[in-house]
């Protein structure tokens, strides 16, 4: 057994190598867990809101998200819908229309 081992060392390295790497991924590129809650009100836009709380995160990235937590089709946003938010991107955003939600 060990001299399998010993043999195979460069191919054991590389596999446990790459199932690091692809777990650090589908981390980084998951929905998120948590998020915050807003009231979307008249003249909202995933857009506008991407621009007010999407933090450093590329506006079209954030706007994909949204969606995913949220289970939209499109891009379309009604007045009075609650939308969840990626919670990593928000960054203090002054809003009196954020609520923290509770997880699920």
């Amino acid at each position: 057994m060990a001299a399998i081992l010993n043999r195979n060392k460069n191919i054991i390295g590389a596999f446990a190598v790459l199932t690091v790497l692809t777990f650090v991924l589908i981390l980084k590129f998951s929905v998120p867990n948590e998020f915050i809650e807003v009231t979307v009100i008249q003249g909202d836009t995933l857009s506008a809101l991407a621009e007010r709380y999407s933090g450093e995160m590329p506006a079209d990235r954030w706007i994909r998200e949204v969606a995913a937590l949220n289970d939209l089709d499109g891009t379309a946003i009604m007045a009075g819908e609650d939308l969840k938010l990626p919670l990593q991107s928000y960054q203090g955003a002054d809003d009196v229309r954020l609520v923290f939600a509770e997880e699920e």
